[in-house]
């Protein structure tokens, strides 16, 4: 099997390097001081106390979210220079002189990048793991988290090649992404905010509370791309409380269908694989030289 030469070029050299290594050790030191401080919190009781094994669970549910946000931070750090880094160096040129396609090139840089966070993921299981001592977090639900991290890693890192590919400098491609994600995380709950806050008007101010109250949970579609909502509806899932999905159709007054709400972790991230796909072709596409040659032709007609 050929394995991209740039995937192995750019995975070579990002495991040599020691900020990698310090890196490693920073994120587990961060993950096992959580841990430790979670423990002891629900361990360490008085003689005539009771352990609370339950909430030990609670443990895994706000290692995971801190691990998502840690994520969420260093992916846009790992990937916003790739294209934009190789501009600077002057060595971008070069690349695309090789037999390589675009989508080779991004893909490549992209998937070493994704390789560098799967082994952050990876070093970090046996901290997550401590939390199988005492149950309450089974098999299952620890693959469920490791499948929807590595589907946000290549979601998160799409976009940083995206923008790499369209910034030229390495800090303006890193703001980039880092505002598209706010776009993703943020504006995606703002809108549905705001269509619940502009219903609830319409209801009692134009309706007067006696007409029907308009439906419009359509708008909950939109959290299918937003990896923050489906991380958080994954939590709760696994904790049994409630889902978060429910609450918020009970908060829009309607209800989607139940296949999307039963299967809402499978959907989104489906919708978020395909958005994957759509950053990368958009990648590509600024990339090649060809389009900029073309874009010239036209000017001069």
């Amino acid at each position: 099997m050929k394995i991209n030469p740039v995937y192995a070029k750019e995975l070579k050299l990002r495991s040599r390097t020691s900020k990698f290594a310090f890196t490693i050790i920073i994120y587990n030191a961060i993950l096992i001081f959580i841990a430790l401080l979670g423990f002891e919190s629900v361990f360490n009781v008085n003689w005539n106390s009771y352990i609370d094994y339950s909430a030990a669970s609670r443990i895994y549910f706000i290692i995971a979210s801190i691990e998502m946000v840690m994520l969420a931070f260093m992916i846009p750090a790992f990937t916003a220079g790739s294209i934009a880094g190789e501009r600077e160096k002057q060595t971008l040129e070069i690349l695309l002189t090789t037999t390589l396609k675009p989508e080779q090139i991004i893909v490549g840089k992209l998937m070493s990048s994704i390789s560098m966070v799967l082994l952050l993921v990876v070093s970090s299981l046996p901290v997550i793991s401590i939390i199988f001592t005492i149950g309450g977090v089974s098999a299952s639900d620890l693959l469920r988290f490791i499948l929807l991290t590595f589907v946000f890693a290549l979601y998160v890192g799409s976009m940083g090649m995206f923008a790499s590919s369209v910034v030229k400098k390495t800090v303006q491609a890193t703001v980039f992404t880092y505002g598209l994600g706010m776009i993703v995380c943020f504006v995606t709950a703002i809108v549905v905010f705001l269509t619940n806050l502009i219903s609830n008007i319409y209801y009692y101010n134009v309706m007067s509370g006696t007409g029907p109250w308009p439906d419009v949970t359509g708008v909950l579609y939109i959290l299918l791309i937003n990896p923050a909502f489906t991380t958080i509806n994954m939590i709760f899932d696994q904790y049994g409380a409630y889902s978060a999905m429910d609450m918020l159709q009970n908060g829009l007054n309607g209800k989607l269908p139940n296949f999307i709400v039963e299967h809402w972790y499978w959907c989104s991230i489906a919708a978020q694989l395909l958005c994957t796909f759509c950053f990368v072709k958009l990648a590509a596409h600024f990339l090649n030289p060809l389009r900029v040659k073309k874009s010239k032709k036209r000017g001069k007609k």
